[in-house]
C-alpha cells in the first residue's frame, strides 16, 4: 500500500518574486516583460481598498495595466488582489510605466514575478 505524504498548512509559492528597487529598474523590467511575467506595484489609489495594487503585464504586443483593491487575507497573512478591477492598455512600455508610476505608492514598492 502506498504511503500518504502529509503536507503542512504552509502556503506553497508557485512562482518567485524579485523586488524592483527603483523607478529606473521598473522601466527596464516593463520594457523587457515576457508574456509569462508581470509586475506588482503597491498603489496609492484613493478609490481602491488599502491603496490598491497596480499590475503590469505584456500580451500579444500590448502592455496591460490592471488596478484593483488590495485586501488583507487573514488565512494567508498577507495582502492579496481584491475586486474593483480596472483595465488599461498601452502600445508602448513607456506609456504603461508612466501610468503605473502615477498610481504607485511612494516610496516605490514593487515586485517582478
Amino acid at each position: 500500500m502506498p504511503k500518504i505524504k502529509r503536507h503542512s498548512s504552509r502556503t506553497i509559492e508557485l512562482y518567485s518574486e524579485r523586488p524592483v528597487r527603483n523607478e529606473h529598474d521598473l522601466l527596464d523590467f516593463i520594457q523587457a516583460l515576457d508574456e509569462d511575467e508581470g509586475i506588482r506595484v503597491e498603489g496609492n489609489l484613493e478609490n481602491h481598498e488599502n491603496g490598491g495594487f497596480v499590475f503590469v503585464g505584456y500580451y500579444r504586443g500590448s502592455y496591460c495595466v490592471n488596478i484593483c483593491d488590495r485586501v488583507w487575507s487573514e488565512r494567508l497573512r498577507k495582502y492579496v488582489p481584491g475586486g474593483k478591477d480596472e483595465w488599461y492598455y498601452f502600445d508602448a512600455p513607456r506609456q504603461a510605466f508612466d501610468f503605473a508610476l502615477k498610481e504607485a505608492k511612494r516610496p516605490l514598492r514593487a515586485w517582478l514575478y
